[in-house]
């Protein structure tokens, strides 16, 4: 009897602990921000937070795939769009972020259509536009400011905006277009200058949150979302 009813209580505590569980994935250029908001969240509250990170275009496929995601935070609202009904919680989706661009440069900016003329020779880095609102977002300004058809030879397409940062880091590139969040990273590195582009060189980059249906009896996953917003 003993037997059975530490069982019991085994069973339990084992259901307890798997119902605070969850799984998030991230874009890649809010994974610093998310990461503090995870680490406050927990202070306040005992649980499991796992994270996948990556492109926009990445996460996608892996829902698409029957992946174990209960919370996907999108860089932009497209992509949400496109999820299947059922698998996605109607009316859970909400704006949790609102994305910026920011241009490198191993040299000082004195003007930002200027530098990209005097280095349409050297390599430009961006992330790629197929599978990145940033990168879509960063196409879109250099087409707008006239500098896209002199630079296109010279890009370098990084498959996330983080990845991005990894070229600046490596030394390997003139300049590059990454996002605000990772310009706070950056600045403490002092490998050469940013400028943040201005928003109206760009469609507003909205970054959507929504919660998957493997989410929706998951108490604590419900309780983080709502934490989220």
């Amino acid at each position: 009897m003993r037997l059975f009813l530490c069982f019991l209580i085994f069973l339990t505590c084992f259901k307890l602990h798997a119902a605070q569980k969850i799984h998030v994935g991230v874009a890649s250029n809010f994974i610093s921000p998310f990461n503090e908001i995870k680490k406050k969240f927990l202070k306040i509250n005992n649980g499991l937070i796992l994270v996948s990170k990556g492109s926009t275009a990445k996460l996608y496929s892996q829902i698409m795939n029957d992946a174990p995601i209960d919370i996907f935070l999108s860089a932009d609202q497209k992509t949400i769009l496109k999820i299947p009904q059922n698998k996605k919680i109607e009316n859970s989706q909400f704006t949790y972020a609102i994305g910026n661009i920011v241009l490198f440069s191993k040299r000082s900016i004195d003007n930002l259509n200027k530098i990209f003329i005097r280095n349409e020779k050297k390599r430009i880095v961006i992330a790629n536009p197929k599978l990145s609102p940033y990168g879509e977002a960063s196409k879109f300004y250099l087409k707008s400011i006239g500098i896209w058809p002199l630079v296109e030879k010279n890009i370098i397409l990084a498959t996330n905006i983080n990845q991005v940062s990894s070229f600046i880091y490596s030394g390997n590139v003139d300049l590059g277009i990454i996002s605000f969040s990772d310009m706070l990273k950056l600045n403490s590195y002092n490998l050469g200058y940013l400028e943040k582009i201005p928003e109206d060189k760009y469609p507003k980059i909205k970054q959507d949150a929504i919660l998957l249906t493997k989410a929706k009896n998951n108490k604590f996953c419900i309780l983080f979302y709502n934490y989220l917003k």
